[in-house]
């Protein structure tokens, strides 16, 4: 129907219209930038020169009942969590952790102790990792716990890595077993009981050493961690890259307990391990020509395994697994 002389109607678009991303995107569009901004809105980590030094920043926001419950975790299990998913980005990036700014927003009647755990999980995780907690802010809301995590980190020299950077013919790679926390998860809805899960779910550990030294090395070009699922978070990696990537179902590392968890459940663990979210381990792209030697040498210095599961190509945009397009996604706020 036209719309009578003079009359325009406005389609008014919602968050949930556009998802997580979209809404980014169209932030993104209205903010200025600045002559220090050397990486702006779109990767991991902001990357901002101050005279002859690189920062990272990075924060990372979680609601109660939305990313935690209280429930499930203990206020100390919550602090870590919430501080590992920012710590995770400078992993991303190859960066060292320095410093961190915590919001937080609570209703008054919460308990004075309860909190002090949960700052001192955020401590643990900090300095765990060589940060400290230099301030931040507090609100009364009416409403859940929530907490802010900002993390400023630098680089270990001149490089970093992004997400854009992937070269045609890459091998696509990830650090540890996935599917783990999202495991964790599902155990905590059914009423199960399962430690190895919890700690993944609970206690996750950001690759900042694995992160460094993978940065170090030239034979990477690009770098993500997996916080919002393998698929999605390899999507992003060929978005940025301006390729496509191909995901091989039997190379994928799904662990034991993964196995047996599902197996005894009626589950697929390729579900957890491609859409699951929330592992915090590293995505990165490797020279096929230097891929052998480079592992050989991560292999000697860390424990954590390294799988090669794909490659990147031009023949698609976007990611698919065994050459086929997929329904299932990542974690995506707003998503209907």
């Amino acid at each position: 129907m036209e719309a009578p002389f003079g009359v325009r109607f406005i389609v008014k678009t919602t968050i949930n219209d556009i998802g997580e991303f979209g809404l980014i995107d169209r932030i993104a569009r209205v903010l200025p930038t600045s002559p220090s901004v050397v990486e702006g809105i779109g990767d991991d980590c902001a990357v901002l020169r101050v005279h002859d030094r690189l920062l990272l920043v990075s924060c990372d926001m979680a609601i109660e009942d939305i990313d935690f419950r209280k429930t499930w975790m203990g206020p100390d299990e919550i602090g870590w969590k919430v501080t590992a998913a920012s710590l995770s980005d400078i992993a991303a990036m190859g960066g060292a952790p320095l410093f961190g700014l915590i919001g937080l927003a609570c209703p008054g009647e919460t308990e004075a102790h309860y909190i002090e755990e949960v700052f001192r999980g955020i401590s643990n995780a900090m300095s765990r990792f060589g940060a400290v907690v230099v301030g931040g802010d507090t609100s009364r809301s009416h409403g859940p716990l929530a907490l802010d995590v900002t993390v400023i980190g630098t680089t270990t020299g001149s490089r970093y890595l992004r997400r854009g950077g992937a070269q045609l013919g890459d091998l696509l790679a990830v650090s540890g077993f996935l599917g783990q926390s999202s495991a964790g998860l599902h155990a905590f809805e059914h009423g199960k009981q399962h430690s190895a899960f919890r700690i993944s779910h609970c206690h996750p550990r950001p690759r900042i050493a694995e992160g460094q030294w993978l940065c170090r090395s030239y034979a990477v070009h690009a770098a993500i961690d997996i916080s919002d699922g393998l698929l999605q978070d390899a999507a992003h990696l060929a978005d940025a890259s301006q390729l496509g990537v191909n995901i091989q179902t039997e190379l994928l590392p799904v662990s034991e307990p993964l196995a047996q968890y599902c197996s005894e459940n009626g589950l697929n663990p390729l579900d957890f391990v491609l859409a699951g979210g929330e592992d915090f381990e590293l995505a990165f792209s490797l020279s096929p020509k230097e891929a052998e030697q480079t592992l050989h040498r991560f292999h000697h210095e860390f424990r954590t395994p390294v799988t090669i599961i794909g490659e990147f190509t031009d023949r698609w945009a976007g990611v698919r697994i065994d050459e086929k397009e997929t329904p299932l996604r990542g974690f995506e706020h707003f998503r209907k």
